[in-house]
C-alpha cells in the first residue's frame, strides 16, 4: 500500500514537471517568436537610464549647465553600452553565451532603484524597490516591443498589445516624473481652522513694498569689481577634506586657499548716508554657481528702505567638509573690507554705512556660520589653535539665520552659544535639504543676561523649501536627476517665500538696528498681521531679554521641581506626564528638554506653584506650546490646540484666559516631500513650538483678584491632547 502511494505521488510529480517544462517551452517559444533579437534595444535603454542617473548627478555638481547634463549623460551611456558590448563578446568567447540581455536588465533595474532610492531619500524600502522595478519593467517592455515592431518587423498581436500598454505606462511615468506633482491643500484646511476677522497692522503697510530710496549696486573683487584684498584660509579650510571635490575646486577655481579673494555685491541707497548694514552669506552649493548673487530680492528691497546689504561669496568653502569655521573667518574679513570702503574717499560706499549698526546673516551652512562668526567676533584667539589670534570686535547687534544647519562646526567640541544679541530664525517645513527645524537648537543657545533690550524670534513657514530663499537655487532641494521625484506643487511660490523673508528680516532689522518699534508686533504675533502676509501656516517662537523663567525643564529629572528655585509642579488626571528631550535635528544631542503631557478628555490640569507671591501687574504669562499628536495629523483629524490658563492670587481669587484667544496653535504639518508620499498616502509630520503670550490685564478675573499677589499658574484641559510645553514664565505685556 505504501509503495502504491509513493508511486502515485511520483507519477503526479512527473506529470507536473512535464507540464511545467511544456509551459516553459511554450513561453520561451512565444518570446522568441515575438521578441528575439531585442537585446540591442534592452542594452540601449539600460545604458541611457544608467547614463542619465550617473551623468546628470555628476554634472549637477561639476558641470551645472544643460550642455553639461547632456554631455555627461551621453558619455556615461556610451561607456555603459560599450561595457555591455565588450562584456557580452568576452562571455560568448568564454561561455558560449553573451548574457547581454540579463546584464542589461540588471543595469536597468539598478539604475531605476538608485534613482528612486535617492529621489525618495529613504533607502532601499519596499515601496522604493517595488516602484523602481515596475518602472524598469515598463521601460524594458517598451524597448523590446517597439524594437520588435519597428526594427524586426514583427507586428504581431503580442508585440502590438505590449507596445501599446508599455507606451502608456512609460508616458504615465514621464508625467509622474516631469510634472510638479500634487497638492493636498492641507494649508488651506489648516488656515480655515483659525480664520476669523482679517486683521491688519497699519504700521506694517510701508514695509510691504519697495521703499523710498533709489538703489545702486557695487561689486567688489573679481573681474570688473572694486579691487579687494585676499585672505588666507589654510588654517581653517582644506581641500583635502574631500579628495575628489578638493581636486575639482583646485581645477575650477583660479586661486588657492592661501589667497582667497574677497568677492561680493553691495546694494545701497543712493540718497541716504550712515545706513545700518547687513552682511549675508550663502551656504553650500555648486561652485559653478555664483550663489552670492541670489539674494538680489533681499538686497534691492532692504536698500530701498535705507539699508546697505552686502552679499558675500563663499564658494571657496563649498563642496568641502569641516569648513564652517573658515566660512566665519571669511565673513568677518568681508566686514573689514567693506568698512574700509566706507572710509575711502571716492569709493561709492564712502560714508554710506553706520559702522556701529551691523547685522550678519546667512542661509543654510551660512546660517550656522553667522552664529559662529558672532562668536569669533568676540574672541581674541581661534578655539582650535590659540596661536592664531583674532582682532575683529565689530559692533554686531543682530544675527539672521535662514534654514541653517547646526553643529557642523563645534568650537572646542562645544555647541555655539551666544549671549545678548538679537536673533532671527526662518525655516520652511518643506525643506528637503535641511529637513528638520534644526535652527531651533541654535535658537535655544541664544541667551540673555537681563541687561539690555534683546529679542530672539523664530518662524517656521508651512510650504517653504530650502532653495527658494536664493533666486539661483530654485525649487529643487536635491540634485538632478533625483529631484524629479520632489513634489514641488505643494510648495509656496518663490515670490511668496521671498516676500516672507523680506518683510520679517526688514522688520527685525528695523527693531534691532534702527530702534523702530512700530512693527515689532510682527515678530511676536504674526496672527495680527495675517491679512498682510502670504497665506500659509506659521509657527512662531520668541523670547525677550526681560523674560522671567519659571520652567524650562532643564534642571533635573524630578517632575515636581522646576527651574525657578522653590517652585513646584503637580499634575492631575494625566495619562502621561514626563520631561523629555525634543529632538529638533533628529538627534538628542541637539535637543532641549520640554514637558510632555497627555491629558484625559476632561479634568486634567497642570499647576505650577510659585515660591512666593509674584507681582504680575503689567506683565504677561508666556509659554511655548506644541501639538505632539502625530496620529491625529496622519488621520486628518488635527484641530487647533486650546486650553485654559488660570492665575490664582494669595486669597484664592483667579483670573483666566483661553490660549486660543491669543494665538493659533496649529497641529503638526502633514508634509509630503516627494511624489511617492502621495501615491502611498504617507507623510512626515512636522511640528514646532508656538509661543503664546497672555497679558494678565486681559484675563477674565474674579472680583478682587490681585495681580500683585499671584501664587500659582494652572493649565486646565477639557479634551484629550498630546502636548509639549516649554519656557513657561512671565514677560512684559504686549498690546493686543
Amino acid at each position: 500500500m505504501q509503495q502504491t502511494e509513493h508511486s502515485k505521488r511520483a507519477a503526479c510529480l512527473a506529470r507536473g514537471g512535464a507540464a511545467a517544462r511544456a509551459a516553459a517551452g511554450w513561453a520561451l517559444g512565444w518570446f522568441r517568436r515575438n521578441f528575439s533579437g531585442s537585446t540591442p534595444a534592452l542594452c540601449l535603454a539600460a545604458s541611457l537610464a544608467g547614463g542619465v542617473v550617473v551623468g546628470v548627478s555628476l554634472a549637477d555638481t561639476y558641470f551645472h549647465t544643460p550642455a553639461g547634463y547632456a554631455l555627461a549623460s551621453l558619455a556615461f551611456a556610451a561607456l555603459l553600452l560599450l561595457g555591455l558590448s565588450l562584456g557580452g563578446w568576452l562571455l560568448r568567447r568564454l561561455l558560449g553565451r553573451s548574457l547581454r540581455a540579463p546584464a542589461a536588465a540588471g543595469v536597468l533595474a539598478a539604475a531605476s532603484i538608485e534613482f528612486f532610492r535617492r529621489g525618495a531619500g529613504e533607502g532601499y524600502s519596499l515601496r522604493v524597490v517595488a516602484v523602481a522595478l515596475a518602472a524598469a519593467a515598463a521601460v524594458w517592455c517598451f524597448s523590446a516591443s517597439w524594437w520588435a515592431i519597428l526594427r524586426r518587423r514583427r507586428a504581431t498581436a503580442a508585440t502590438l498589445s505590449l507596445g501599446a500598454v508599455s507606451a502608456a505606462a512609460v508616458a504615465l511615468l514621464a508625467v509622474f516624473l516631469f510634472t510638479d506633482g500634487f497638492d493636498d491643500h492641507y494649508r488651506a484646511r489648516y488656515l480655515a481652522l483659525g480664520e476669523g476677522a482679517a486683521e491688519r497692522l497699519p504700521a506694517l503697510e510701508p514695509s510691504l513694498g519697495p521703499g523710498p530710496y533709489t538703489v545702486a549696486v557695487m561689486d567688489y573683487g573679481g573681474e570688473g569689481g572694486v579691487p579687494s584684498d585676499t585672505v588666507n584660509l589654510t588654517a581653517f579650510v582644506s581641500r583635502s577634506s574631500d579628495r575628489e571635490n578638493g581636486a575639482y575646486a583646485d581645477w575650477y577655481l583660479d586661486y588657492d586657499l592661501n589667497a582667497v579673494p574677497l568677492v561680493g555685491r553691495v546694494w545701497y541707497p543712493v540718497e541716504a548716508e550712515g545706513c545700518p548694514v547687513l552682511f549675508i552669506a550663502h551656504g553650500n552649493h555648486e561652485i559653478t554657481v555664483d550663489s552670492y548673487l541670489g539674494y538680489d530680492y533681499l538686497g534691492e528691497y532692504l536698500a530701498s528702505h535705507g539699508y546697505v546689504v552686502v552679499s558675500t561669496d563663499h564658494n571657496a568653502c563649498n563642496l568641502l567638509y569641516h569648513e564652517n569655521d573658515g566660512r566665519a573667518v571669511l565673513l568677518l574679513e568681508h566686514i573689514g573690507q567693506v568698512l574700509q570702503y566706507n572710509k575711502t574717499a571716492g569709493n561709492p560706499l564712502a560714508g554710506k554705512i553706520d559702522g556701529e549698526n551691523i547685522a550678519i546673516g546667512g542661509h543654510s551652512r551660512g546660517g550656522e556660520m553667522a552664529a559662529t562668526a558672532y562668536l569669533f567676533n568676540q574672541y581674541d584667539r581661534y578655539p582650535e589653535n590659540g596661536s592664531i589670534t583674532f582682532d575683529y570686535h565689530y559692533p554686531i547687534r543682530s544675527v539672521v539665520a535662514i534654514a541653517p544647519t547646526v553643529n557642523q562646526y563645534k568650537p572646542a567640541d562645544h555647541s555655539v552659544r551666544i549671549e545678548d544679541v538679537n536673533y532671527l530664525l526662518l525655516h520652511g517645513s518643506n525643506d528637503r535639504d535641511v529637513t528638520s527645524f534644526m535652527g531651533m537648537a541654535q535658537y535655544e543657545n541664544v541667551t540673555f543676561s537681563g541687561e539690555g533690550d534683546y529679542l530672539k524670534t523664530a518662524l517656521y513657514i508651512a510650504g517653504a523649501n530650502h532653495g527658494q530663499f536664493n533666486t539661483l537655487w530654485g525649487d529643487w532641494d536635491q540634485s538632478a536627476p533625483f529631484a524629479a521625484l520632489l513634489n514641488t506643487e505643494s510648495l509656496l511660490s518663490a515670490g511668496d517665500q521671498q516676500a516672507v523673508a523680506r518683510v520679517f528680516i526688514k522688520v527685525f532689522l528695523d527693531v534691532t538696528l534702527k530702534g523702530d518699534q512700530s512693527c515689532r508686533q510682527l515678530l511676536t504675533d504674526w496672527d495680527s498681521c495675517a491679512a498682510q502676509l502670504p497665506r500659509t501656516v506659521y509657527y512662531q517662537c520668541y523670547e525677550t531679554s526681560d523674560f522671567a523663567l519659571a520652567a524650562d525643564f532643564e534642571e533635573d529629572s524630578d517632575l515636581e521641581t522646576l527651574s525657578l528655585a522653590g517652585a513646584s509642579a503637580a499634575a492631575e488626571g494625566m495619562s502621561l506626564w514626563r520631561e523629555e528631550l525634543v529632538d529638533f535635528a533628529d538627534e538628542s544631542s541637539f535637543g532641549t528638554h520640554a514637558l510632555r503631557l497627555t491629558t484625559h478628555s476632561v479634568g486634567s490640569r497642570y499647576t505650577i506653584t510659585l515660591p512666593a507671591a509674584a507681582d504680575l501687574t503689567g506683565r504677561a504669562v508666556t509659554l511655548d506650546v506644541m501639538d505632539a499628536d502625530e496620529e491625529a495629523v496622519e488621520e486628518g483629524d488635527g484641530r487647533l490646540v486650546d486650553f485654559t490658563v488660570t492665575l490664582t492670587d494669595s486669597a484664592g481669587r483667579t483670573a483666566s484666559g483661553e490660549i486660543g484667544d491669543y494665538a493659533s496653535v496649529y497641529p503638526g504639518l502633514p508634509v509630503r516631500y516627494d511624489k511617492l508620499d502621495y501615491v502611498f498616502g504617507n507623510c512626515a509630520v512636522k511640528t514646532a513650538f508656538e509661543t503664546v503670550t497672555l497679558p494678565v490685564s486681559s484675563l477674565a478675573a474674579e472680583e478682587g483678584f490681585d495681580s500683585s499677589q499671584v501664587v500659582s499658574l494652572t493649565l486646565s484641559f477639557s479634551r484629550r491632547l498630546e502636548l509639549m510645553l516649554d519656557n513657561i514664565g512671565f514677560t512684559a505685556a504686549q498690546p493686543f
